[in-house]
């Protein structure tokens, strides 16, 4: 913005910049991604400290990877939830979140907790997007045009 004036400051032309490249938007998030990405990361969270206890309690090696592989899987997949089909893959990766009690039996109250989490932000973000479909609009938030 100009000093003088409330008019947006017309942009220099910098030679060395080149053509500039035009940046596509990133569309919306639906509620389901944003509310199991939201799970995801603090799932992973959990995990990296779950990770560093088995490791203090036990000293051995299979049961710390357990861990890190399930985080690195959430992780990994966090892109996967932008599709219609990947809350089934967070579904799975909460069946492996579980199965995290066979290494570690305390685990399991995490586990469940976490788990409830995610059954709750799915739940919740199906009745956002379905109200969002019955009012007409877009059910992932993008705005109308």
């Amino acid at each position: 913005m100009s000093a003088e004036t409330n008019e947006p400051r017309e942009a220099e032309p910098n030679a060395s910049a080149g053509p500039a490249k035009a940046r596509r938007p990133r569309p919306a998030r639906g509620a389901m991604e944003a509310l199991l990405r939201i799970t995801h990361t603090l799932e992973v969270a959990g995990l990296a400290f779950g990770t560093l206890a088995v490791w203090g309690v036990s000293r051995d090696w299979p049961q710390p990877v357990a861990f890190a592989v399930v985080a690195v899987l959430l992780l990994a997949t966090m892109p996967l939830l932008a599709r219609p089909w990947g809350w089934a893959v967070s579904l799975a990766l909460q069946v492996a979140l579980a199965a995290l009690t066979l290494v570690e039996p305390v685990w399991g109250v995490v586990a469940l907790v976490f788990i409830i989490l995610w059954v709750y932000c799915f739940v919740k973000a199906r009745g956002i997007e379905r109200g969002r479909r019955a009012a007409g609009l877009d059910p992932r938030g993008a705005p109308g045009q």
